[in-house]
């Protein structure tokens, strides 16, 4: 059994997609750009809010976007996805999660969550839909530490918990988590139900790759 569990939350414990996908393209739609199908929504996911929104705007990175557009379709994202993502229509925990997480605290397992996603959203997230986990650590982007891949934050989580990263398993759905426990010298366990952009890659990664909550629960527990 592990001990140490730090949760990716997009697309690893929530389907957050819709309220995404929401948020998004009420913020273009506020400036007066095209909306996408959230299909198209779903590839943008993963490298946080700043980085979405240069993708729906079209371009591939938030360095490449022109400033004043990027900011504002940004500042509207800030401003409307607080609005649509509470309520099962928007995020939902991914059938059996909530049943995994509270069997591994029940055994003694130390967990956290660490995600790219804003922290003034993540954490509220987190206790509005999983109130009986006790995740020590919930921490989502600040200032204070670079997105995933950077190892930062989870050399953080780590210094809270007084242990080496070596001792915590990642479990993510990307290759951002992927390369995240690479450049930390974690553990890592990859789930197939995520927002992977490109799945094959995902599933050439060596580490194992739980396609069903069952398969998760026999990789953790």
């Amino acid at each position: 059994m592990k001990q140490y569990l730090v949760f990716d939350l997009d697309g690893t414990l929530v389907d957050s997609l819709p309220g995404i996908a929401a948020g998004i393209n009420r913020a273009l739609s506020a400036c007066g750009l095209s909306v996408h199908p959230q299909e198209k929504v779903r590839s943008m996911i993963g490298r946080g809010a700043a980085n979405l929104c240069a993708q729906a705007i079209g371009y591939d990175d938030a360095a490449d976007a022109p400033p004043d557009l990027l900011e504002a379709v940004h500042a509207a994202f800030r401003r409307e996805y607080p609005h649509c993502w509470c309520g099962e229509e928007y995020t939902r925990a991914y059938e059996g999660i909530t049943m995994l997480l509270e069997k591994l605290a029940a055994a003694g397992v130390r967990m956290a969550v660490l995600s790219n996603k804003p922290h003034e959203v993540t954490e509220p997230m987190v206790r509005h839909i999983f109130p009986t986990v006790p995740f020590d650590v919930v921490l989502g982007y600040t200032p204070a530490f670079p997105r995933k891949p950077n190892p930062a934050s989870m050399y953080h989580i780590a210094a809270k918990w007084g242990i080496s990263p070596a001792e915590i398993t990642l479990v993510g759905d990307s290759l951002f988590d992927a390369r995240c426990a690479e450049n930390a010298g974690t553990g890592l366990v990859l789930v197939g139900w995520g927002y992977a952009a490109d799945p094959a890659a995902l599933r050439a990664w060596p580490a194992p790759v739980c396609e069903t909550m069952a398969a998760l629960e026999m990789e953790l527990l």
